[in-house]
Formats: C-alpha cells, structure tokens, sequence
C-alpha cells in the first residue's frame, strides 16, 4: 500500500467550546476504517475525526501520522493548505483509522493520513533546468527540511505560493536501490524510479505529483562508510509484544548494525552485514524479531547505528507501523 520502506473543516464555535473529558472504551470490537478525512473538530469534550461519515475519537494516546512525519491532532485541518492544494491540511485526503468499537463511539488507536494515496513508478523522462519528469509527468521533490528547497525549484506560478518545507509532510531525500542519498540532478534521462506522493490535476492541462518519497536505480562512485534503511515495519502483537522487520545496506559489506528508536534511547537488537552479490561494495543487513514483555509500543521512527573504524554512521527513518 505505501512504497516508504506506505469536505470542509467542521469549525462551529461549539466544537471548541468546552475543555476535553475524554469517553472510556470498553474494548468490546475492533475496527478499521480507511477512506476520505472529512472533518475534524470537538464533539462532547473529545476530539474527533470523521472519516466515511463516521465519526472516531482521537485520545491522547492515539498515534497520529502522515507518510514522513508524527501529527497532532490540530496538525489534520489547520495551518496553510499543503503544496498544491487547497484544502486545509489533511481534509479531504486518505486516512486509515485502526482501534476499537463499543456502545459508546468508536476509538482511535493508530491514524494515517496523506493527502492521496498516488505512485507513480516509471523512468525519468526530463531533468534539467526546465524540470523534473517522470514518463511525462510533472514531479516536485518536497523539501526534507526547513533548510532545504523543493526540486526543481522553479519560480511559482503567478497564481501559487512557493513550495516549502511543512512539518506536517516533510519529503525525504531521493535515494538510490540501496537506499543512500543522491543528488537529485544526478539522475540521468531513462533511469528508473519510484515516486509516492499525492497527484494535484490541472483545470487547464496535466497536473504535477508533489513526492514525499522517491527511489532511483541510480547509483554513485562513493565508497565513504555509511548505512540505509530501506524499510522498517513493526506490528504491535499485544500490549507488551512488537514484532520488527528492519532491512538496509552499509558501506563496507561487514560488521554488524544496531536498531534503536529514533532518539537512541531504546535499543532492539543488532543484525549481521553480509556482503550484497547483486551490489558489490555493500553490504545489507535484515533485523528481524519478536519482542515480549516490552514496556513501550512501536515507535514512529527507528535509528540504524553502524561502527567502521571507531566512527559511527547512523540513518533514520520513518516506521510503518501494522
């Protein structure tokens, strides 16, 4: 479903009206829901979401994300429309809702939310000074930090704002199959590659994807040390069970990677390097296990730690969380 390795706000007074007094679930059923973010708001103290018409209540322990970033629950709706779009935040976007059912209203454990579910996997048709295209198509890589540009990076339209970095949907840095950062301006007329982001039409003609992840088949000359995460799942089993699946590629192809949460303060385990047949020069590593009578659940972010020669190399990335 997601390839990174995925109506109008409800704004009456009355919604923030009263401080939250959050209902309780018996945890009778379980549900999920996946189909278009309708609204956001208060409804009897709690904050709320509706998605198909139904309307889910977001506790302070529910998990809110998009693609590449954690969200809040005033993150859905408010703030500037992101690149491209009209609509406030999230709405009207692609939300999956998993968590329980009882008499008293449906609760949200885990929400995702993106702007449209859209890939698009071809080969770069145009990159130069003109722009960047895949099979013809228009794409925007969005900027991966307040620092950062979009690419290309093309004075807007008379009609639309700059696009810029948002916390709420940050891009990640395009990367190769391996998954090292590369230059974008680097990929060459004919390459293939991946884009997952969200497909904004034109009225007047073909519109553009604004891409919060992409994959190349690129590579580079570099044999620097360093390490990747190409993709990182974790289940929540129960309450006190996680099961991972972490995999990646190192420069050199030996020794060993650590996984951690994305702040370093929790460690999982360590996976072996073993030397990539299909790639030489790298290495990759899958961690995989079942973790029992852990006291934190799955995180939004995972770090890889790889030591060459006293120094430590580390990559980050996003968790797909099931």
């Amino acid at each position: 479903m997601r390839i990174i390795h995925c109506v109008p706000v409800l704004m009456a007074a009355a919604f923030f009206g009263t401080a939250p007094v959050l209902a309780q679930s018996t945890g009778q059923g379980v549900i999920e829901i996946e189909g278009p973010l309708e609204a956001t708001g208060v409804e009897n103290g709690n904050s709320v979401i509706k998605v198909m018409g139904l309307t889910v209540v977001v506790t302070p322990d529910t998990k809110l994300t998009s693609p590449t970033a954690p969200l809040s629950h005033g993150d859905l709706a408010n703030g500037p429309a992101l690149p491209g779009r009209t609509e406030p935040g999230f709405i009207g976007g692609h939300a999956i809702v998993t968590g329980t059912r009882d008499v008293s209203g449906i609760y949200a454990k885990q929400v995702y939310v993106e702007p449209a579910e859209h890939h698009l996997i071809g080969t770069v048709t145009l990159n130069d000074e003109t722009g960047f295209e895949v099979e013809g198509m228009p794409v925007v890589l969005l900027p991966a930090s307040p620092d950062a540009r979009p690419y290309p990076d093309p004075a807007p339209a008379a009609d639309m704002p700059a696009v810029t970095y948002d916390p709420r949907l940050p891009g990640t840095p395009l990367k190769n199959s391996a998954g090292f950062e590369i230059a974008p301006g680097s990929v060459a007329v004919g390459t293939d590659i991946v884009v997952a982001g969200y497909y904004v039409p034109k009225a007047d003609g073909k519109g553009t994807v604004y891409a919060y992840g992409a994959t190349a088949s690129g590579d580079d000359a570099s044999q620097a040390p360093r390490v990747s995460i190409l993709r990182a799942e974790c289940r929540q089993r129960a309450a006190d069970e996680i099961e991972w699946d972490v995999r990646g590629s190192t420069v050199p192809p030996s020794g060993s990677v650590t996984i951690l949460n994305a702040a370093g303060t929790v460690q999982y385990g360590v996976a072996a390097v073993t030397p990539d047949v299909s790639d030489p020069g790298k290495g990759q590593y899958r961690y995989r296990a079942d973790i029992r009578k852990v006291a934190q659940q799955c995180p939004a972010g995972v770090l890889a730690r790889f030591t060459v020669g006293g120094k430590t190399y580390t990559a980050t990335a996003a968790v797909e969380r099931r």
